[in-house]
């Protein structure tokens, strides 16, 4: 019977080993045939950006890829700005042509892609905006086209900003579930959703603030790209005044009121071609530069890119893990062609712990090549721990930061358990507090005094850790922390921050603490997995997520938050909440 057994364990390892290397040798062969190529470009080529899905800091480019067609709903933050700078100088490039759809980003990322768009069109190149709907966001990048077309039936959205929480307290008092709270500072009001109907005067007041500094900067961009008023324009937001196509044109929002083939007619005339030449397009995704240098310099500039929200050891989507990040920063300690770092942070934190384990390896790191800490979107609280730790902090005006505070967040389960599913629990101990955290009875007052003790510390140490980067008192950090959220503005007001910029600023920077005088390179890490590694991780459960969020639809963001409610452990260095100003 063993011997049975053995062979056939022994057949089973056989054909698995068979498989992989089979697989692997499919995947080498398809990889060598297909030949990243660029289609010809015409001498009045038009840069196609599509604006339509999610923009994303970065997606690490793997093997695998090139066997499938990617993620249409996935704007590559990276890939866009590089395509458009790289537009601008190659004169085969004439224009843009921006198709708006449906487009979910952060205002700094937002911000970063026109800042882009600006400078090619300061080049004396063409932009025309085409679409059926134009939302807010939308409308942002495209205000600064020299012809927006908007469809006849389409639709016009310009009624201002808001944030938006959804408060659980209802739902917990029904189901007798009790939260166990314990934080420090007045602004953390991370844990009100479940304590609350809603939100605290505080919340709402620095929620008030980052609305303001955000609403401002857009209606400032639009004024000046439309030679309009900036209370014109919020008079118009206000009173709902522009929803329709005709509205939108006779406020002077949008060039003309057509289809698109009458985008592609001013296309035609501002190119001087025909009325029926064919316009060459090539999708910003697919178009490469020409006369790339054949030799690159050996310098290297590092861009590490920590984008999600911060875990221990647990990893999925969207998130930022701690081997992962280490790692990294070992192999950018030992590579000697990289000589100043770039952490790009689009974080709302996590995990404390996590967060500073991570600022330790920062300050190893540091000890070797300059850290430039370039805020995204939102580089709070824990995502301000990693950039306290580095030479220099670059923001965003409207990047969403601070939030200096941390909670731990408990649920008290045995009201539920006896009163509703009619559960009991009894135990046997050899001491009061043996059963800390049991599902079978609440907290007494004595261990939420020994819990609120580890809350307090792990604040002393965050106070400590940002006034030992930022050259501050502690007292001084404390005035700005508490929780407190800032936009990027007032970060920097109050020394959180150093200057406002954008991610090539915090590069340059970069490049000039490093006094890199010759020619450099910029990588991104973290660097693609290997074709295995990206198979495993779909097969773990990556396509699932897309799955879900397709079957789910609106609802799915929903989910999502209980999901990463489920995945936090241990004392928490996040952002109140998820933020999203739209």
């Amino acid at each position: 019977m063993r011997r049975f057994l053995r062979q056939v364990l022994a057949t089973a390892l056989g054909l698995l080993v068979a498989f992989v290397l089979f697989i692997g040798l499919m995947v080498g062969i398809v990889l060598i045939s297909v030949k990243p190529s660029q289609p010809k470009l015409h001498e009045q080529t038009v840069l196609h950006i599509a604006l339509r899905g999610s923009v994303v800091e970065y997606v690490p480019r793997s093997p695998l890829q090139a066997l499938k067609k990617g993620k249409k709903d996935l704007i590559d933050l990276v890939v866009l700005k590089k395509a458009i700078s790289a537009a601008q100088q190659d004169q085969r490039i004439q224009g843009i042509y921006l198709e708006v759809g449906q487009l979910a980003a952060g205002w700094a990322s937002l911000a970063e892609i026109r800042e882009a768009l600006q400078a090619f069109k300061d080049a004396g190149k063409l932009i025309v905006a085409y679409g059926e709907h134009y939302t807010q966001k939308a409308y942002y990048l495209a205000s600064l086209a020299d012809e927006i077309v908007l469809h006849p039936a389409g639709s016009f959205f310009f009624n201002g900003l808001s944030l938006t929480v959804l408060f659980y307290k209802g739902l917990l008092d029904k189901l007798e579930l009790v939260p166990q709270v314990f934080r420090v500072g007045e602004y953390k009001s991370a844990i009100e959703p479940f304590v609350g109907y809603s939100m605290s005067e505080a919340s709402k007041h620095q929620s008030k603030v980052l609305l303001t500094t955000v609403y401002d900067h857009l209606i400032d961009k639009i004024a000046t790209a439309k030679g309009l008023s900036p209370a014109s324009l919020k008079k118009m937001a206000d009173a709902l005044s522009v929803t329709l196509p005709q509205e939108a044109y006779k406020a002077q929002l949008v060039s003309q009121v057509g289809h698109f083939d009458d985008a592609e007619a001013l296309i035609r005339a501002k190119l001087g071609l025909a009325a029926e030449a064919p316009i060459h397009y090539i999708a910003f995704n697919k178009y490469k530069a020409g006369n790339q240098a054949t030799q690159l310099p050996k310098a290297q500039i590092a861009v590490l890119v920590a984008a999600g929200t911060i875990m221990d050891d647990i990893e999925v989507p969207n998130s930022i893990n701690t081997k992962a990040f280490i790692e990294s920063l070992r192999k950018l300690r030992a590579d000697q062609t990289v000589q100043a770092i770039v952490l790009r942070i689009n974080s709302p934190g996590g995990s404390a712990l996590a967060s500073d384990t991570m600022w330790k390896a920062l300050i190893l790191t540091k000890a070797h090549k300059p850290i430039v800490a370039s805020m995204a979107d939102i580089a709070a609280s824990g995502g301000y721990y990693l950039a306290a730790a580095c030479n220099h902090i670059i923001a965003h005006p409207t990047t969403i930061t601070g939030s200096i505070g941390i909670y731990g967040l408990y649920f008290d389960v045995n009201a539920l358990l006896k009163n509703k599913l009619g559960i009991t629990a009894d135990v046997v101990k050899t001491g009061q507090s043996a059963d800390l955290f049991s599902i079978g009875r609440p907290l007494s007052a004595h261990e939420k005094t020994v819990i609120q003790k580890s809350i307090d510390r792990g604040y002393d140490t965050f106070l400590e850790r940002v006034a030992i980067g930022r050259q501050m008192s502690r007292a001084a950090v404390a005035r700005v922390a508490e929780g407190r959220v800032w936009p990027g503005t007032l970060a920097k007001e109050h020394g959180l921050v150093d200057e406002l910029g954008s991610l090539e600023d915090a590069i340059n920077k970069a490049a000039a603490l490093a006094d890199l005088k010759e020619a450099y390179t910029v990588s991104y890490w973290p660097k693609p997995k290997t074709w295995l590694e990206e198979a495993l991780s779909e097969w773990k459960g990556t396509l699932n997520e897309d799955l879900i969020r397709n079957t789910l639809g609106e609802t799915y963001p929903y989910l999502k938050s209980i999901q990463e409610l489920t995945n936090m452990r241990g004392i928490q260095a996040r952002l109140p909440y998820t933020i999203e100003i739209d």
